[in-house]
């Protein structure tokens, strides 16, 4: 079976948080196996031959029958992991500050508009690079990304697609705990 990452868009659902216990259980239940979590933001790590598309649905599905209301989800194959690391156009950025580069893990590609829209609200050396796997990236310079114009009032799916974000950091540790499973 090979490798997944399942990204929970919140890990506050229905009004409650959610505990990785359960969410691993989650995993488990739609029949993922040898599932783990990275950190307490909702990164699932395991094995299963379904299809990623396939996965976000049992897994919404999932969640919704145990919180009462689903969180999006984003699944990813580790080879579509590992690819989103080495796209990174902002690698001295990232070695830099790493807690202001976000990683957008998308489940359809950001439009154009939509990223048209996102860049102009971007403000001194704050930048917003899309990849060719529809995965983008914004780097927010030195600012604090809750001072940014970036983020404050957007929704993806205002802008026509689902997806959610990682700082570098949690990317990176996602990676290493792939690479760890990967035996």
């Amino acid at each position: 079976m090979s490798l997944k990452i399942a990204l929970m868009r919140s890990i506050v659902i229905n009004g409650q948080r959610v505990k990785m216990e359960d969410a691993r259980a989650l995993v488990a239940h739609i029949g993922g196996t040898e599932v783990r979590s990275v950190i307490a933001t909702g990164n699932l790590l395991f094995r299963s031959d379904k299809e990623p598309h396939r996965l976000e649905q049992d897994l919404e599905q999932a969640c919704e029958r145990f919180y009462g209301r689903a969180t999006e989800m984003v699944v990813k194959s580790a080879d579509e992991w590992h690819a989103l690391v080495a796209s990174n156009p902002f690698p001295k950025e990232a070695i830099q500050a790493p807690s202001r580069l976000l990683v957008w893990a998308m489940r359809t590609p950001l439009p154009d508009n939509g990223l048209e829209q996102l860049r102009r609200r971007a403000v001194g050396v704050e930048r917003i690079e899309r990849v060719s796997s529809g995965d983008f990236y914004i780097w927010f310079g030195e600012s604090l990304i809750s001072n940014s114009k970036i983020p404050a009032g957007f929704g993806l799916k205002a802008l026509g697609s689902v997806g959610t974000n990682r700082n570098w950091n949690t990317t990176l540790k996602i990676a290493q705990a792939l690479q760890s499973m990967d035996v």
